[in-house]
């Protein structure tokens, strides 16, 4: 038992109970998906309280790293709402980046972007790519 369990070990709780007392109580149909598809979105938030924070910190040092300082992305605060703010800033700055080295032709500093992007696409399809089509198969 956790006498102070994170936001991740709640909602993994929630699915436990959702998938282990109240989906076998109910019958096939609608209300079976709908608790499906419950368990899958409380699952990939799990994930991202697990992980949001550290996420958006590595990305935004990886922004700076290949564009230089951010304004307004450097803080101490690890308040989800200061992190979002910084993080913010630094996607602005990535998609400013972006619009520069295509309008310049640069197809180093592009490929050196777009790989930037893919890695930060990672994170995302580690909680939406997860999701599957309940009761459609």
């Amino acid at each position: 038992m956790f006498s102070r369990p994170t936001t991740e070990q709640v909602l993994r709780g929630i699915v436990d109970d959702l998938n282990a007392t109240v989906l076998p109580a109910l019958p096939d149909g609608p209300a079976r998906v709908a608790v499906g598809m419950m368990t899958q979105l409380l699952t990939g938030c799990a994930q991202r309280a697990a992980h949001e924070i550290a996420w958006m910190h590595e990305e935004i040092e990886a922004i700076e790293g290949a564009v230089g300082h951010v304004d307004g992305a450097h803080g101490e605060s690890l308040h989800l709402d200061d992190v979002v703010q910084r993080y913010h800033a630094a996607s602005h700055a990535l998609a400013a980046a972006v619009d520069a080295a295509y309008a310049s032709h640069d197809a180093a500093r592009i490929e050196q972007l777009r790989r930037l992007l893919e890695d930060r696409n990672a994170h995302e399809m580690q909680i939406v790519g997860a999701l599957d089509l309940v009761g459609r198969g």
